[in-house]
């Protein structure tokens, strides 16, 4: 009897291991989720991009290899790719349209790109290319040849080699470049390679514990520290205004997404609930995989949308301009929708809202596509973008229908009903997500309703009350003078 009890306790034992093993491995591997009421709130959500195609050296004609992905760029009719010797400029098919490999120099000499890295095109149809071990960034026309080579900027004073590594341009021809090394801030440069400034410098926060031990330590102590150093930028990209939304790959910030003006401060919105766009605060992973996000990639749309690469889970967070997150996808793995790593993310134009992802280990670059779930979310920040929040309640109800969970189409419906009137209703939806400030305001215009609806009757009722109050004492005056004068 005791054989067989040990027996039915290991097979629903081994019962349990089955059915969390896919568990398990869908956690791990799966990003579908977004955020509760809390930034360590998940919650489950629908698929919101899945691959359409993944795309090979074998698969493009003309490409010997992708080695050393490091960046892409992407313009409204081509996509520009950086690989180990060469920038490969892809139409939308992702057929080659020309390799940028060998160039001419300005003296005329003959010279091959070796690991370039950062591309920014202009809409003239300049290619600005940063190559860190040459230490320079060139410029190409339009028909690739090359035009300006920019080495160490006039009147950067640097104790380190000058290395850039990533490059915007902005409707002036200031160039705004991330250098290794260069921990004081993004480098603004003048048209002719000028140093203007440091642009969006970052601090340390330095806890009271830190300052006493450096107050107290002795010199071979402080040797032994590491450095307090400003951090540096890990990637940066400019919306349709001028501004540069950019990522700091380093924990030691308290903001690891910003948004630059053209003042360099930084004007990211905190969202509703008070939180600050940074991908996972806190996951729940093992060993090197767990902890905050490692922001490595960013980019943006013309509606204020923006996405950025966590180089930690290989997972891509996409936020509103509100700072609200709309979904997360990618993660760990060779699954399909999933990277082993992944270097760079780009937003392809058009009306499909398809999304290119660089994978330096796999040699290849995936193309995503949105799903019906992801399609209503973007559509209805489109409407919201251009002022026509009508139009964005439908597509916000058809992601909610599609996912309970979206706290972000609750929040916008929620609104929406406040603004019409409908406060009950607004209270009811709101409040699912602790919206306080919109709850509030519904909530008193819901008292206030009350206060005009049953007010009258109260007023009318109090007064009847007073008057029958009055009448009952008089008459019981009435009925005790009698009493005394029968006696």
């Amino acid at each position: 009897m005791r054989k067989r009890v040990l027996n039915h306790m290991l097979i629903l034992l081994a019962g349990i291991l089955v059915l969390l093993t896919p568990m398990t491995a869908f956690a791990e591997s799966s990003s579908n989720y977004c955020f509760g009421s809390g930034a360590k709130d998940y919650k489950s959500a629908p698929v919101a991009y899945e691959v359409e195609k993944v795309y090979h050296a074998r698969d493009i004609d003309g490409v010997d290899n992708l080695d050393n992905l490091s960046s892409m760029f992407v313009t409204d009719d081509a996509v520009y790719i950086s690989t180990a010797d060469s920038i490969l400029i892809l139409d939308y098919d992702f057929k080659l349209k020309h390799k940028l490999s060998e160039y001419t120099t300005l003296d005329g000499g003959s010279a091959t790109l070796k690991n370039p890295d950062g591309i920014f095109v202009t809409d003239e149809g300049l290619i600005y290319v940063c190559e860190p071990s040459g230490e320079h960034i060139l410029v190409f026309d339009s028909k690739y040849k090359l035009v300006a080579s920019y080495g160490k900027p006039e009147g950067l004073d640097l104790d380190n080699r000058y290395q850039p590594a990533k490059i915007v341009v902005d409707s002036l021809d200031r160039m705004y470049v991330i250098a290794t090394s260069v921990y004081e801030g993004i480098l603004e440069l003048s048209s002719d390679n000028k140093f203007q400034r440091y642009f969006g410098t970052t601090t340390v926060s330095v806890s009271p514990l830190e300052i006493f031990f450096r107050a107290i330590a002795s010199e071979a102590q402080l040797s032994r520290q590491a450095l307090l150093l400003p951090t540096e930028y890990s990637s940066m990209t400019v919306n349709d205004k001028g501004f540069i939304y950019t990522t700091i790959q380093s924990s030691d910030v308290e903001k690891p997404v910003r948004l630059l003006n053209v003042n360099g401060t930084d004007i990211m919105p905190e969202n509703w609930q008070g939180n600050s766009p940074e991908g996972d605060e806190q996951f729940a992973g093992s060993g090197q995989y767990s902890g905050e996000s490692t922001l490595t990639c960013i980019d943006c749309n013309e509606y204020g949308m923006y996405m950025v690469l966590d180089a930690k889970q290989n997972r891509i967070f996409t936020y509103d301009d509100s700072s609200n997150v709309l979904f997360v996808f990618g993660g760990r793995g060779d699954k399909d929708g999933c990277f082993l790593n992944p270097v760079s993310i780009r937003w392809m134009g058009g009306e499909s809202n398809r999304v290119i992802v660089a994978d330096r280990l796999s040699h290849s670059l995936t193309v995503m596509k949105p799903t019906n779930y992801a399609s209503a979310i973007f559509e209805a920040v489109k409407y919201e973008a251009e002022g026509d929040r009508e139009a964005a309640v439908p597509y916000w109800q058809k992601a909610l229908d599609m996912n309970y969970n979206c706290n972000v189409a609750k929040d916008a419906l929620g609104r929406e009903l406040y603004w019409e009137g409908k406060y009950e209703e607004s209270q009811e939806l709101l409040g699912s997500i602790l919206r306080t400030d919109y709850y509030s305001m519904a909530f008193e215009k819901t008292r206030e309703s009350l206060i005009r609806a049953y007010a009258p009757g109260v007023v009318v009722g109090i007064v009847i009350l007073i008057a029958a109050v009055q009448v009952f004492r008089r008459i019981r005056k009435l009925r005790k003078g009698g009493s005394d004068n029968a006696d």
